[in-house]
Formats: C-alpha cells, sequence, structure tokens
C-alpha cells in the first residue's frame, strides 16, 4: 500500500507537469501520450527506490526487531496468563477452573462416543483448620499423588481442602480399580498419608449436561462418605410439578 501510494503521487506530479506544458505548448495530442510514459516510469523506479531504502534503513530494521520481540514477549505473556488461571498456585496441579473446562470438553467427547467418566473427589478435611499445615500437606499430597496417576487421567485442586480426579473412559467398577491400585501406592509409600473420603459421580449418570453439577455431586458425596469410604453421588430425582 505504501509502494502504491508513492507511484500515484509521483506519477501524478509528473502527467500534471507535461500536462501544463502541452497546454501552454499546443503539441499534438500524439505527443502527449508517448511522452506521459516518461514520469509512470520514473515514478515506478523512484517509488520502488524509495521503498527499498525505507525497509532497508537501520532504523526500519531496528523497528521491525522491536516490534517482532514484543510480539514474542506479548505471546509468552497470553500463555502464561492463560497457563496461571487454569492452575493451582500451592500444588501446580489443575484448579476448579481448569478442571471444570477439561471436564466440559470430555463430557462432549463421551456423548460423542456413547461412553463414560468419573469425577472422583478426594476431600482431606482431617487437615484441620491450622491453614500452615493444610497448605503445606496439599501441597505435598498434590506433588506424590501425581506419581501414581495415568497420564490419560486428570488430577486437579478444586478447593481448600479437595482433590480431584478425572477419570476418562470408565465407570464406577473402574473408579473402584483405579482407588485399589492407588491405596496400594499409597500404603507402599514411605510417606504417611493423611486419611481421606471419597465421592465419585458418573457421566452420563449424574449429570448429562453441565460439568460443574457433576464435580458439586462428587463434593458433595464426598463430604457424606466415612473416611476410606468411596460414596456415590445421588441421582436427583426431578421435582413433581404442582397438581
Amino acid at each position: 500500500m505504501k509502494l502504491l501510494g508513492y507511484f500515484i503521487l509521483l506519477s501524478g506530479m509528473g502527467i500534471v507537469t507535461l500536462s501544463l506544458g502541452w497546454i501552454s505548448g499546443y503539441h499534438g495530442l500524439g505527443t502527449i501520450i508517448p511522452i506521459s510514459m516518461i514520469p509512470l516510469v520514473l515514478a515506478a523506479l523512484l517509488a520502488l527506490s524509495i521503498n527499498y531504502l525505507q525497509q532497508n534503513s537501520p532504523e526500519v530494521q531496528k523497528l521491525k526487531h522491536s516490534l517482532s520481540l514484543r510480539t514474542a514477549q506479548l505471546q509468552d505473556s497470553n500463555q502464561i496468563i492463560k497457563r496461571i488461571s487454569t492452575r493451582d498456585r500451592l500444588t501446580g496441579l489443575y484448579n476448579r477452573k481448569g478442571f471444570t473446562h477439561l471436564l466440559k470438553r470430555e463430557m462432549k467427547r463421551c456423548a460423542r462416543l456413547e461412553t463414560s467418566l468419573v469425577v472422583m473427589a478426594v476431600n482431606f478435611k482431617s487437615l484441620g483448620k491450622d491453614s500452615g499445615k493444610r497448605y503445606s500437606m496439599m501441597s505435598i499430597l498434590g506433588r506424590r499423588i501425581s506419581n501414581f496417576i495415568r497420564d490419560t487421567d486428570v488430577f486437579a485442586r478444586i478447593s481448600e481442602d479437595t482433590l480431584a480426579f478425572l477419570l476418562l473412559d470408565t465407570d464406577k467398577e473402574g473408579a473402584q480399580t483405579f482407588i485399589n491400585r492407588l491405596n496400594q501406592r499409597l500404603n507402599q509409600s514411605s510417606f504417611k498419608f493423611p486419611p481421606f473420603k471419597m465421592g465419585i459421580s458418573v457421566f452420563p449418570q449424574h449429570e448429562q449436561d453441565k460439568p460443574e453439577p457433576l464435580i458439586a455431586s462428587a463434593i458433595k458425596a464426598s463430604k457424606l462418605a466415612s473416611e476410606g469410604e468411596i460414596k456415590e453421588a445421588e441421582i436427583e430425582k426431578p421435582q413433581s410439578g404442582a397438581s
């Protein structure tokens, strides 16, 4: 666009100049037409020269480099912001927002493939009210339990004292198998894990549309469970209309 602007400006100036000379000198029309091509050619050459010099000047190159660097920095910042917004600062796991986003996507996939998934909430209410102790323990738990799960499963911290798993392509029986395997690994660990309670909700059995009710059902079930127990969420019965 800049090159075209230079060409139009310079050629227009040349044609106007020749036209005034033709008018004042009473030359024939056959003379002005071929002569008018001269400023067009010169304008094109001048426009190309000006554009080339501007494109290759040190100032322009420096500006281009600065813009490229700034663009790269902004892209990196956007990625960092996006990552931070879906990650828990304490454990580095997915937070509630990130977990919900992934669950929503997987619910759509399961609906399309007609498979199921399980949301498992693991409640560590036994950590007590000491915020310093609870935060320290949740950080340790997050890192250690991450070593015991499959790469295909999603692990998150969804509240101050609750961790969560998203078990893909499985059901209630598969969740029990997962817990048995996890407990075996935890018992073999030199680290003494505090007691916890577990609740599960299954898609599409407990919720078919939105991820939040599925998460909330699993959390509610975990709070109602006894220590070491896996409690399945109750299916909410629709309220009957008024007669």
